[in-house]
């Protein structure tokens, strides 16, 4: 999956947004889950995740302005 750019999230609206939300945290709480147990291969992931997410965010507070 190629990495996401604040651009990416701009062009989206709020219920895209909050969809694409629900999705990383989802991605988030299942890379945490496998990385925990060992299985998680590409341990870069849990950041980009939580970098996607925070940008989610900020383009949703960028928005409600």
């Amino acid at each position: 999956m190629p990495k996401k750019k604040i651009k990416d999230f701009s062009s989206m609206n709020k219920d895209q947004l909050r969809k694409e939300l629900l999705a990383q945290r989802k991605q988030l709480f299942e890379s945490n889950f496998k990385h925990k147990m060992g299985q998680l291969k590409e341990s870069h992931l849990l950041k980009e995740t939580r970098n996607n997410i925070a940008r989610i965010k900020t383009e949703m507070n960028r928005d409600g302005s």
